[in-house]
């Protein structure tokens, strides 16, 4: 009775996430969240000749986490940690991703 109880609980959480349905999005970066990197690094104090240099490491650092890091969804994350053979089949599905296509052309 209580796995009933507890896929029930995790399937109401889910359809009630704001996330349902888009468990995983790549993380964007905006016009705000480049501004409050730039007044951070301004803070550091760094010489006037790295101000040009800084805009293109802060635009580099905003491309490479937009292209690397995907934000989860709470309820997708706390499933992957409950479920270790969950997580694997994803490993699985990533690694395999695209060679039934090979296989068949």
């Amino acid at each position: 009775m209580g796995d009933i109880l507890d896929k029930a609980v995790a399937l109401i959480r889910c359809k009630e996430c704001p996330w349902y349905k888009s468990c995983l999005i790549p993380m964007e970066v905006g016009a705000e969240d480049m501004g409050q990197l730039r007044l951070m690094m301004q803070g550091a104090n760094f010489p006037e000749q790295l101000g040009a240099d800084l805009d293109k490491f802060i635009e580099s650092i905003a491309s490479t986490s937009q292209n690397m890091i995907l934000q989860s969804c709470p309820v997708f994350t706390q499933r992957l940690k409950e479920s270790p053979k969950l997580a694997q089949r994803i490993k699985e599905i990533m690694q395999n991703w695209g060679k039934e296509e090979e296989d068949s052309g």
